[in-house]
């Protein structure tokens, strides 16, 4: 099993793939579990630019090799050409969004809606660049949840369902 879920900034993706780690005995990835996983990434600097995309891209074809994993967050936008992943895409408001990501890195309401507008920006970017389509459109994917008045456990659950009815 290989799952690409996606979302944007706050919508429960890391704390949704936890719980489906656990129940699918899954490996979890993300954008810094990957980056750290690249032994050499200084000497993959061209005149000192790296382009930080196509790294992450090609470690997650790499990874992709094995079975039994989850991919979440930024890095599983990168990952929703494949015909052998399961896509499921989670989004909330942007305010709910905000709030999450204040609470979780502890940072004020502020600077958290700075975060948030940044990463949608560098997630839709990222993702036009690479395929060409809008990564809010939810034809790209198998599933899209809205997280707003779900709790991640209940998420999780519906998700599960849906797996194992497939």
């Amino acid at each position: 099993m290989k799952i690409a879920l996606c979302g944007f900034l706050g919508s429960g993706c890391t704390e949704v793939a936890e719980i489906l780690a656990g129940e699918f005995g899954l490996e979890t990835y993300n954008t810094s579990k990957v980056l750290k996983s690249i032994k050499n990434l200084d000497s993959l600097s061209r005149s000192g630019e790296i382009d930080i995309d196509e790294i992450l891209k090609n470690k997650l074809e790499e990874i992709l090799k094995i079975d039994n994993i989850i991919v979440e967050g930024r890095s599983a936008f990168m990952i929703l050409d494949r015909k052998d992943v399961i896509k499921i895409f989670l989004n909330g408001s942007f305010e709910n969004r905000v709030k999450h990501v204040a609470e979780r890195r502890g940072i004020s309401i502020e600077d958290a809606k700075d975060d948030v507008q940044r990463s949608d920006k560098e997630r839709s970017q990222m993702y036009k660049m690479l395929f060409g389509k809008d990564c809010a459109d939810v034809s790209n994917y198998d599933f899209a949840l809205n997280t707003d008045s779900k709790t991640y456990s209940r998420i999780a659950k519906m998700i599960t369902d849906l797996i194992k009815n497939l």
